[in-house]
């Protein structure tokens, strides 16, 4: 038997000509769907609840949380003010590859960062008045105040390592819950680049202190704050995508989630 040749050893790559029209008419479709499933932009969604006429039963929940004075007021500083920081801090961690920890010590610690990034760039006056708005919440809101009940502990009880279980979202438990979060953090006063060290980010660096004034808290500011804080952390060198935010008639309905937008049409969430 003849020995083969280094070259007839080798693999043969033929190329096949597209056999049909429908062969290329196929490609065409499916090359720019793949390349926009792959590289489509990043963005993120921050869904923050409006002051407008609700339910009998969601006026009770807000003027127990924030009292019957100023309520209006209050209730801006709260949602459209202070978490959307909250919201944005989740996403800082998942896209800049921060720790990875029990979904209810996550709330805590993005808790932490908002009052950070306040106490670094906000009006003291702002702060003063969040902690009164959380303090009067705590001891107004549900009766786990009244029983004694230990914030974090309840909360993991109602929680896997990754998920708050959908029984535990209701005023009295959850939104108790995130005000008793937020008041230890205003307690605890840590500073902002601590916190991001915690955050698990090593490289990023801070720019000057500066102070961002903002008069007045309406839905369109609190759009400019959003923006203005996802300037601030791509300044920093953390990665931060686009940021769109929705206002919803719903006082319950404040969260995050991020998203992929695909050839500019529609979006879907990103589960990566």
């Amino acid at each position: 038997m003849e020995k083969q040749n280094d070259k007839e050893k080798g693999l043969k790559i033929e190329f096949k000509p597209f056999k049909t029209k429908s062969d290329i008419i196929v490609t065409i479709i499916m090359v720019p769907l793949l390349l926009g499933f792959f590289f489509s932009p990043k963005m993120y969604f921050v869904t923050t609840a409006e002051w407008t006429d609700w339910n009998e039963t969601d006026k009770a929940n807000v003027t127990a949380a924030m009292g019957e004075d100023n309520t209006e007021e209050r209730f801006r500083l709260y949602f459209q003010y202070y978490n959307v920081l909250h919201e944005l801090g989740h996403g800082l961690l998942r896209y800049n590859k921060g720790v990875d920890i029990h979904v209810v010590d996550e709330e805590q610690l993005v808790n932490d960062f908002a009052v950070a990034y306040w106490n670094y760039y906000g009006e003291p006056e702002k702060l003063e008045e969040l902690y009164d708005i959380v303090t009067y919440a705590v001891e107004n809101v549900g009766d786990n105040y009244e029983n004694g009940v230990d914030y974090i502990a309840l909360a993991k009880e109602h929680s896997t390592q990754k998920r708050i279980k959908n029984e535990f979202f209701n005023f009295n438990d959850y939104g108790w819950f995130q005000f008793s979060s937020v008041k230890h953090s205003i307690e605890q006063d840590k500073s902002l680049e601590d916190v991001l060290t915690e955050m698990g980010f090593k490289d990023f660096k801070l720019t000057e202190k500066r102070l961002l004034e903002h008069k007045v808290i309406d839905e369109q500011e609190s759009t400019l704050i959003i923006n203005e804080a996802v300037e601030n952390f791509n300044e920093w060198g953390l990665y931060f995508p686009k940021t769109h935010q929705s206002f919803s008639g719903d006082p319950n309905m404040n969260y995050s989630k991020p998203s992929k937008n695909y050839f500019g049409i529609f979006s879907l969430i990103d589960s990566k």
